[in-house]
């Protein structure tokens, strides 16, 4: 129970010193969060997100309309009645 206790403690820890070093520790000129803000904001990983997004709404769409398939079926054919006799007159 202590010994679990530590090891999250000490997992805390190393997460907040690595959160730390990623948004104030320069690599060059810049830290690791600006490179990845320039990376993300060039003109091909803007395109690249649009197309992601819009392929992500169209398989959603899909995925609805299946679902929404399997939830609710079409009624079932009726067969047709038979053709009622003819009486005789009376």
């Amino acid at each position: 129970m202590v010994g679990d206790f530590f090891k999250r403690l000490t997992n805390g820890i190393v997460f907040l010193l690595a959160a730390l070093t990623f948004f104030l520790v320069p690599i060059g000129r810049k830290t690791a969060a600006q490179h990845l803000v320039a990376i993300v904001s060039t003109p091909p990983a803007r395109e690249a997100a649009s197309a992601f997004a819009h392929i992500a709404r169209r398989v959603t769409a899909e995925a609805r309309s299946e679902l929404d398939k399997l939830r609710n079926p079409p009624p079932a054919p009726r067969e047709p009645k038979p053709p009622a006799k003819a009486r005789p007159p009376s």
